[in-house]
């Protein structure tokens, strides 16, 4: 895994989740390029903006660790660039949860089974490390609004089964 410079903040990803109504979309325009609109074309394949890190179930499944409802994330540091990934896909939760966490990965990673995901403090203060059982990209970082403790998922999804975009304006 490259490590990304840590001295700037994280900035939050936009996530597009096809067949919902948002008040921006990305609209597909040929092969791997989609482009930014504020309406859905009629017949046209479109991904509507949907708030980052809260959005769960409306297109992931937990118990069958699938993609529900195909979606896009633009990695806040790489603005028009996209990751899509359809329907159908497996998509590995690795829970990142503790009396506090810090996640080490950001959306668009390329992690192999043994990198580090996160650090974690427990309930008895000892720190962690929560490691990646599994090679793959990481697609989508859900965070849970409620706490403490922080609970956080990070979704990783085989490198095949990823698609890598360019998003337009």
């Amino acid at each position: 895994m490259e490590p990304r410079d840590r001295r700037n903040p994280y900035l939050i990803p936009r996530l597009y989740i096809e067949g919902i109504k948002g008040d921006e979309y990305l609209v597909e325009s040929g092969e791997g390029v989609y482009k930014r609109s504020k309406s859905c074309p009629s017949g046209s394949r479109c991904y509507g903006k949907a708030i980052y890190g809260v959005e769960l179930d409306s297109i992931l499944d937990l118990l069958e660790k699938k993609v529900k409802r195909s979606f896009i994330v633009e990695p806040g540091d790489k603005p028009g660039e996209g990751i899509l990934v359809e329907s159908g896909v497996h998509a590995e939760p690795i829970p990142v949860s503790g009396k506090r966490a810090v996640i080490e990965v950001l959306e668009g990673d390329e992690v192999k089974e043994g990198d580090v995901l996160g650090l974690i403090v427990t309930g008895k203060y000892e720190l962690r490390k929560v490691r990646s059982h599994v090679d793959g990209i990481v697609v989508y970082i859900y965070s849970s609004p409620m706490g403490p403790p922080d609970e956080n998922i990070v979704f990783i999804v085989p490198r095949d089964q990823v698609k890598r975009i360019k998003i337009e304006e």
